[in-house]
């Protein structure tokens, strides 16, 4: 044992164990400083803001999106990027350079003449026409990792002289002259901290700091300084200058968004100013590097003051150092402190960002988009979502306003689609993410009631455009009761309300949601047919013929439903629900995204026909109730309740937008509550955001689709007698050619008025 202890035996064993711990040291710098060590969260963005002439600004919301992506508004020529000015006729938006997936747009200027709040022409600053203008895609979401760290690496390269000269004067001037330990440094500090009786300031090297944020905790010791001085070493025994200058500039902590910390001066940059790091100003610089030693202290936001007086002392440092001359110093100190601070993404998009890891994981694979840096371009439009969020959160209060407190909340979910792209736009999963992360847009489950109707007009409108059938919105159907065999027994389905009805229009039917009616037309359609129907717009859930169908007897899912709605709001072109657009790599790649194909899947005539009753829905149905609460545009829609108040619904939708709404309980008790007394109050709300000034454009009318004048209540062809008239839709070929029974007129009367129709109808072709 004695021998171990002999100097012959005992310093080579030391020098062994300090090998083995340098070599070890040396294996976890390199590992350490990897760029997998950095945690870089994946970015979400919305779909860029489209701007084209026509376009009603108020309805575009123009000034709140350009308020959401930081732009600063200006009088005169709007310089820089990121700013914009107004006169009267006459916006200008100097808009920034983006990406968006694989395109690039460069900074320019637009010029947009304005006339009674339309956008009346747009072009370049030096005149050349524009047909379309997109604004840059708005952050909408992030995927932290564990450390909630918000960070953007950028190479070295990319970081500006001056900030990269304003870190070093304020953290290390001798950066690239010592070997990780700064020995005048060290001493300077210590006789600084004597002088003081305290810690007043610090010894530490970029690299040393570097080794403390990488490997070490912020406990102040001796060990730990240490510890700090031995990695500092071993860091640049390893690295270069270059490369330990760029893992410090990403890697330092310059202040907090929320509950995430802003990392690097990439991010700080946009955090702050709005701005990449190759756009910083000199004092913008200066203020950054200044931040670095206490972010807290120097923040400008919360510390003007303290963060100008810092910053004005990096510049000085800056001077004696030889890195500017006087008269940069002297505009930079003199002008105040200005930041156009990042605004932090609403937590409102939550249920939304859950639903699109689910296609990030299947195109990076499984946990990658948690730590990775990859940058997700999204379907969602912020305005849409913000629209949503409220809808569904006064709507719900307005809903309970008066209703006895109960021990079940009422859940709602809300999906929105542009039916011309596919694209999703908003998505509300429920009440509160905080409360419950189930995503009921997407994933629950529930009968659609009668919000199923539309699918079994449909069916007959198919058949109707292929010449198998005749049935037309002005044929005539029994209300009366109906009672039909089936496995199970007896089926008799009643009325909402036990309501009474004779012989209605398939309009009416549709319009009052006459359940005996519905039943019918799907059995004098063929249920097979109506299962093929719903089947060509989307419903993909478990679908049988069985009479039941027709009222909505199945489960869907409210994005499910949407998207079926939206192939009726589209003519009939069927997509399927995506909401990510493109992705890119931590290092900028494009990675593919299987886009759903989309095609022709029902005849735009009968698409067509079917919106056109559901219109009637809120005008005479029983959606009237929106009129009178502020959609006075045309519209297309349908109520559904299913038994026992289990579940309200409303689907509804214009050119540019489908908005699908339910409201229930988790548990699917009764909650007292139609579709219209619930769904849609939610619905109407959430349009009316949407369309604050002017009503959406008109449905445009396929060819092969005619009009005529009818009785509603008979079906025929209306004469002077009938009391109430409406211009009805019809496969060219099927409309009525008798007049009304129900109110005759003298034959000279009816002769009279053919004449007249028949020179309306020679004028209309001539102008079609």
């Amino acid at each position: 044992m004695k021998r171990l202890f002999r100097p012959r035996v005992l310093l080579p064993l030391l020098a062994g164990t300090l090998l083995l711990h340098a070599g070890y040291l040396y294996y976890k710098v390199g590992a350490g400083l990897s760029r997998d060590a950095f945690e870089v969260p994946s970015i979400l963005y919305g779909r860029p803001a489209r701007i084209r002439p026509g376009d009603h600004l108020e309805n575009l919301r123009l000034t709140e999106r350009l308020k959401r992506l930081s732009y600063r508004k200006v009088t005169g020529n709007p310089r820089p990027e990121g700013t914009w000015s107004e006169e009267p006729g006459k916006l200008r938006i100097h808009i920034r350079d983006f990406r968006y997936g694989v395109e690039e747009e460069r900074d320019f200027t637009v010029e947009i003449g304005v006339k009674e709040g339309r956008v009346a022409s747009m072009a370049t600053a030096a005149g050349a026409p524009l047909e379309e203008v997109r604004l840059e895609p708005e952050e909408v979401g992030r995927i932290m990792g564990p450390g909630r760290e918000s960070r953007r690496l950028v190479p070295l390269d990319a970081v500006p002289k001056p900030l990269r000269d304003a870190v070093l004067a304020a953290e290390d001037s001798r950066f690239y002259s010592h070997f990780g330990i700064d020995a005048i440094g060290v001493a300077r500090a210590l006789v600084a901290n004597l002088r003081a009786f305290r810690f007043a300031q610090g010894g530490s090297t970029i690299t040393q700091q570097l080794a403390r944020n990488f490997f070490l905790t912020p406990e102040k010791s001796l060990w730990r300084k240490l510890r700090e001085a031995e990695l500092a070493l071993l860091i640049e025994a390893r690295y270069g200058k270059k490369e330990i200058l760029s893992a410090y500039l990403n890697k330092i902590y310059l202040g907090q968004e929320g509950a995430r910390g802003i990392y690097g001066v990439e991010e700080a940059a946009r955090f702050y100013f709005s701005k990449g790091v190759g756009d910083l100003t000199l004092e913008e610089a200066a203020l950054l590097a200044g931040i670095i030693r206490s972010p807290s202290r120097y923040s400008p936001q919360r510390m003007p003051a303290a963060a100008k007086e810092r910053r004005n002392w990096v510049l000085s440092r800056m001077l004696r150092l030889g890195m500017i001359d006087e008269a940069r110093y002297g505009r930079a100190v003199r002008s105040p402190v200005r930041t156009n601070p990042r605004r932090v993404p609403a937590r409102s998009a939550e249920y939304f960002v859950d639903y699109v890891q689910r296609f990030a994981e299947d195109s990076v694979g499984d946990g990658k988009p948690y730590r990775s840096g990859f940058r997700f371009y999204t379907t969602l439009d912020p305005v849409h979502q913000a629209a949503a969020e409220t809808a569904v959160a006064q709507g719900l209060a307005e809903i309970e306003r008066g209703r006895p407190p109960e021990d079940e909340p009422l859940q709602a979910a809300l999906v929105a689609v542009d039916p011309a792209t596919g694209e999703m736009t908003a998505m509300v999963g429920g009440r509160g993410y905080g409360e419950t992360q189930f995503n009921r847009a997407a994933d629950a489950r529930r009968q659609p009631g009668s919000a199923f109707k539309p699918f079994v007009l449909l069916a007959a409108m198919r058949q109707a455009a292929a010449g198998k059938g005749e049935i037309t919105l002005a044929s005539p159907l029994s209300g009366e009761p109906v009672s039909v065999q089936t496995p199970e027994g007896n089926w008799t389905p009643a009325n909402f309300e036990g309501k009474a009805y004779g012989t209605i229009t398939v309009r009416r039917m549709i319009e009052e949601s006459v359940n005996t009616a519905a039943v019918r037309l799907a059995m004098q359609v063929g249920l097979p047919e109506v299962v093929s129907a719903a089947r060509e717009a989307g419903v993909a859930s478990p679908l049988s013929p069985v009479p039941s169908l027709a009222l909505g007897s199945f489960e869907v899912t409210p994005v499910e439903f949407a998207y079926a709605y939206a192939t009726l709001a589209s003519g009939g072109i069927r997509r399927e629900p995506f909401p990510l657009d493109a992705v890119l790599g931590p290092g900028g790649e494009s990675i593919s995204v299987d886009r759903p194909e989309s095609g022709q899947a029902v005849d735009p005539r009968a698409a067509y026909l079917v919106g056109y009753a559901l219109e009637g829905v809120f005008e005479r149905g029983t959606a009237r109730a929106a009129r009178g609460a502020g959609i006075r545009f045309p519209v297309s829609g349908k109520t559904g309740t299913t038994d026992e108040y289990r579940d309200s619904w409303f689907a509804g939708y214009t050119p540019e937008v489908v908005g699908v709404v339910w409201v229930g309980k988790d548990s699917g008790r009764d909650t007292g509550l139609s579709g219209a007394a619930g769904a849609l109050r939610i619905w109407t709300r959430f349009m009316k955001a949407l369309y604050p000034a002017a009503g959406p454009r008109a449905f445009a009318v396929p060819q092969g689709v005619v009009t005529a004048v009818i009785d509603p209540e008979s079906g025929y062809l209306a004469t002077f007698a009938c009391p109430e008239t409406l211009e009805e839709a019809f496969i060219e070929g099927t409309a009525p050619r008798e007049t009304c029974p129900l109110h005759p007129v003298h034959p000279l009367v009816d002769t009279v008025q053919k004449g007249l129709r028949g020179i309306g109808e020679f004028f209309r072709n001539l102008f079609r």
